[in-house]
């Protein structure tokens, strides 16, 4: 699959997922409830991917602008029988035909904005400005507030199962953000650096994904607690905070018969075991569980850290798409310059030796791959994005002096 079609699919999923919270918002607000259950009527919102990809199926292919129209007024018609044929009769009916035909009209009319706005930067002077991204067609990461938004709802009505859809809504939306803002950066990048014109695609896409990865795997442990604790919110009614409240007398508290823990009272413990005092742990048991999950985090932690080196050590030594060696530019040129036999020359090379090795260590830094035997100095600075920089003219210099010059 294409990446134009990966980011095709993720602006589908990116509108679907906006515009599903709408009717439980609207179901909550009214104090409507789905006698289906909260699932089965979340399940019905994510119905609305279909006006989503007709409409833009519609407007990409259609040419009349009273073509649309009449396609958009068939789909809105056939949403309205459809979701009345979903439901039983009531209220929430009503309530669910209105919400899923208003968001077929809503992306209809963001469909039509977006085909005019196209049309219009085809016929504009400047041919060659950079086109406006589509709200429905590109998930974006300060979105996510959206969805914290429509929580923050649920937990202020007293609404579980609109802070579930919200919540897990909002973990998928941001890993999708997460990967659509990747490819666009990456082909960004690939574009407008000319540093990268001699290393291949794959490889580059290769590694920054691998990164991705695991950015999005320490991303999904750090959201693992609130997962896992989604039963704890504390919800309240902000429609009940003014509400008349009957004051409880201090006698009727005191006669509960009910005494806690520090009051001298039995624990929950006891009480589930008939008034025995409760187990105290095995230190076997507890020191086994510590070394467990000792041994458990230092081998997700060396895991992590070999596969960082092992990406790594792939993108300093692989190969291309022909085969070919990627590497850097071999030090074939030695000094003879020897004080002591079995030492290494690395601390009297003469300056010649020492510009020709800094010469190859800037072209090695800024170019991956091997110039051509036919290649001058200055073609090779040129394919490194090297050939305005004041400091590599100086060494530039140097080095076509102690190339064509005697060798100190």
């Amino acid at each position: 699959m294409k990446w134009n079609q990966i980011l095709k699919m993720a602006g589908y999923a990116h509108a679907t997922l906006f515009f599903a919270l709408m009717i439980p918002l609207i179901y909550t607000i009214a104090d409507l409830k789905d006698p289906a259950g909260a699932g089965i009527l979340y399940a019905k919102c994510l119905l609305v991917v279909i006006p989503v990809i007709v409409t833009e199926r519609a407007a990409k292919c259609l040419k009349s602008l009273a073509a649309y129209l009449v396609i958009c007024a068939a789909l809105m018609a056939a949403v309205w029988c459809a979701a009345g044929l979903t439901n039983a009769s009531g209220a929430y009916v009503l309530c669910y035909c209105i919400g899923m035909s208003a968001e077929t009209f809503a992306i209809s009319l963001k469909r039509l904005q977006g085909r005019l706005r196209e049309s219009a930067h085809r016929k504009a002077s400047e041919p060659f400005a950079p086109k406006e991204e589509e709200f429905l067609d590109t998930p974006l990461l300060p979105l996510i507030w959206y969805f914290v938004v429509i929580y923050l709802f649920g937990l202020c009505l007293d609404a579980k199962p609109l802070c579930d859809m919200a919540f897990y809504s909002a973990i998928v939306y941001l890993f999708l953000a997460l990967l659509c803002t990747y490819f666009r950066a990456s082909h960004a990048y690939l574009e407008i650096n000319k540093r990268t014109k001699g290393i291949p695609k794959r490889r580059l896409y290769g590694v920054s994904f691998s990164m991705l990865l695991i950015f999005c795997a320490f991303l999904f442990l750090s959201i693992l607690p609130a997962v896992l604790m989604a039963d704890q919110r504390p919800y309240t009614d902000i429609r009940h905070w003014f509400d008349d409240v009957d004051l409880v007398s201090y006698e009727y508290e005191s006669s509960s018969g009910f005494e806690g823990v520090a009051s001298g009272g039995m624990g929950m413990m006891e009480l589930l075991t008939d008034g025995e005092p409760a187990p105290e742990p095995s230190a076997f048991m507890n020191g086994m569980f510590w070394v467990i999950g000792s041994v458990c985090v230092l081998a997700l932690a060396c895991g992590i850290i070999q596969l960082i080196r092992q990406v790594f050590r792939d993108f300093r030594n692989s190969s291309d798409e022909n085969g070919d060696k990627i590497e850097g530019i071999e030090e074939t040129e030695k000094s003879d310059v020897r004080l002591l036999p079995g030492r290494s020359h690395r601390g009297v090379d003469s300056d010649a030796e020492k510009i020709r090795r800094r010469y190859r260590k800037t072209i090695r830094k800024h170019r991956k791959d091997v110039p051509a035997p036919h290649e001058a100095p200055a073609e090779i600075e040129e394919q490194a994005g090297l050939k305005d920089d004041e400091q590599m003219q100086q060494l530039h210099r140097d080095y076509e002096k102690v190339r064509y010059g005697k060798r100190a």
